[in-house]
């Protein structure tokens, strides 16, 4: 049992079945952890709280569990419970959290339970943009979070794969007698879209065409299905490609198209139970009224007046298939979309809770909203052919790690400037091509999951490219940088133990409490998952890299008396720094 835990287990013991909590204090001087408890108590007992804290300190340090772990408890502030971890307690937890290896972190707090995280999903015949790229990494950081807590994960990547965008594209390639699909590749399936978009705006008949093209496709027409599956081939190629360099696999790919045949039961089940109703203009729709026939929503419509289907149609659809499907059903949907896109999903599980009460009263679907990307100022959209593609975002980022000079600290402490040319003598240039890429992916990737994912930022170059300060490239040099001093140590990492039993100073001492009582318990890694945050997790490594990088100038590692904990605790930090970019996807080199 983790020592936040057995705290939390024991004070429950004298609150009276009350909520309190054990966290923290912000000051690491205050201990390693803090209850409100005794406050909480005293508005129920009426009672002065510094008074009742005092009192169940008594109590508390009578319990064998607490002696057993802690050092001292104390009363602090206007009512206030802190407790210090016993040092041995510690020193014991560093050849454990090392002995973990692959299971370094954990938490298990949704073991038993099964998450299917939505994410990604580009659309067919567009290119994968960058706006695509925060959907993609946010929501495969949130499938490993869950992964590492002891759930059973999957995910899909619910491609769009249907709709009126496609209605535009067979129109524009039946009108060109000419069309060669056999030089045709992604970039000319978004040219069409993109140009067939702008002679809408002259010829509104253009847009009349386009439905029709996609009600011929909804009704199996030969010559838009077969225009229809030669977009999708050829865009899932690209697709895949850019999943492979990003590091990103799906256990589902199901489109759109793939819920076709369950629309039709849908659409009459919602009219059976009189959830959908027609409404002005002949289009099926469904309203969101309260018990007063209030609106609370405006309504969504499930079948448009010329009989076609809409997302909403598509959207109830993939819900009834995974709450049926044995290999989907899950206990928590995470949909990592935009966050345009909150009424609309909103709309989806408000009427899926009418269609199917019993089926979704024991399931939870969460709604993880990106916010908007914008470039340079500008709001980036395919239609006005303004979007960054993620493979020239990718190209140049990696020309720029090949070629940046690296500002890095040698390991006496004295800064230099290092040419990459001298940090890859003697390599294979498939080597330096294999490092520069996953220094340039990581700075791509890290450079939108240190951010909250609801947030709106504008794209910018230079920050995309930074490789100093809070960025992936600058914790890929720390782990770089405990392996360069444990190799220099001529330790084998393997067998490198904290043989020391006890703490020479406070930097050990403070290293060790960050390292263990957050990370090595599985606080950071259950926190970041509970709140859907892999932004949570990246400032932990930010700043354990940044107290790591104070207490090797602080402190000798090679050659001290307690060099065997100091190695221990620096190859602890290169753990954590490891396992924390692989949860977030990201990968650590060995030079730098």
């Amino acid at each position: 049992m983790k020592i936040i835990e057995i705290i939390r287990e024991v004070v429950a013991e004298f609150t009276l079945g009350k909520e309190f909590a054990v966290e923290h204090p912000a000051d690491e001087k205050m201990g390693d952890f803090s209850t409100n408890a005794a406050m909480v108590l005293a508005k129920e007992l009426g009672r002065n709280p510094r008074e009742l804290a005092v009192d169940l300190v008594g109590k508390l340090e009578g319990n064998k569990k607490l002696r057993e772990l802690v050092e001292k408890i104390e009363p602090a502030g206007p009512g206030f419970i802190n407790f210090w971890v016993k040092d041995e307690v510690l020193i014991k937890k560093i050849d454990e959290a090392l002995a973990a290896k692959e299971k370094l972190g954990d938490s298990d707090f949704m073991k038993g339970k099964k998450v299917l995280v939505e994410y990604s999903s580009p659309n067919i015949a567009k290119r994968f943009s960058v706006g695509h790229l925060r959907s993609t990494i946010i929501g495969q950081a949130i499938f490993n979070l869950y992964k590492h807590s002891g759930a059973e994960v999957t995910n899909d990547n619910h491609l769009g794969d249907w709709g009126t965008q496609f209605g535009m594209i067979i129109a524009a390639i039946e009108e060109d007698e000419n069309f060669d699909w056999n030089s045709a590749d992604i970039n000319k399936l978004e040219e069409i879209y993109v140009d067939f978009n702008k002679r809408m705006e002259e010829d509104p008949e253009l847009r009349t065409k386009a439905k029709e093209a996609f009600l011929r496709l909804e009704k199996g027409d030969a010559s838009a299905r077969s225009i229809w599956q030669k977009s999708v081939d050829i865009s899932m190629k690209e697709f895949d490609e850019i999943y492979k360099k990003l590091n990103v696999d799906f256990e589902n790919t199901l489109g759109e198209s793939e819920y076709e045949s369950l629309m039709p039961e849908i659409i009459e089940e919602a009219k059976n139970k009189k959830i959908a109703s027609v409404g002005e203009e002949g289009a099926l729709i469904v309203e969101f009224l309260d018990e007063r026939g209030k609106e609370q929503m405006p309504p969504a419509m499930l079948v448009k007046s010329d009989g076609s289907t809409t997302y909403f149609t598509r959207d109830l659809a993939t819900v009834k298939m995974r709450l049926s499907n044995p290999e989907l059903k899950s206990d928590v949907y995470v949909y990592e979309v935009g966050g345009e896109q909150r009424l609309h999903l909103k709309q989806v599980f408000v009427t899926a809770n009418k269609l199917w009460p019993e089926e979704t009263r024991i399931v939870q679907f969460v709604h993880v909203a990106h916010g908007r990307m914008t470039n340079e100022g500008q709001a980036m959209s395919t239609r006005k052919g303004n979007t960054i593609k993620l493979e020239d975002l990718l190209g140049r980022s990696k020309n720029e790690s090949i070629g940046k000079m690296i500002n890095v600290k040698s390991f006496d402490g004295e800064e230099e400037m290092v040419e990459t040319e001298k940090v890859f003598k003697g390599m294979k240039m498939s080597e330096v091509q294999d490092i520069s890429e996953k220094i340039s992916i990581g700075a791509v990737k890290y450079n939108d999951l240190k951010r909250s994912p609801g947030m709106d930022y504008d794209f910018r170059w230079d920050e995309a490219m930074s490789m100093d300060g809070n960025s992936a490239p600058y914790l890929q040099y720390v782990y770089v940088r405990t392996r360069g001093i444990l190799n220099k140590s001529g330790e084998k990492i393997d067998k490198v133990m904290s043989d020391n039993k006890e703490f020479t100073n406070d930097d050990e001492r403070n290293l060790a409490r960050w390292l263990l009582l957050r990370f090595a318990e599985g606080e950071v890694v259950e926190s970041a998952a509970k709140n859907f945050a892999p932004q949570q997790l990246c400032a932990y490594l930010f700043e354990t890299a940044q107290k790591f990088n104070g207490f090797y100038e602080r402190n000798k590692v090679i050659g001290v008396k307690n060099q065997s904990l100091r190695l221990s605790l620096t190859l602890l930090v290169g753990e954590v720094i490891k396992k924390g970019l692989e949860i977030i996807g990201i990968e650590t080199v060995e030079k730098m």
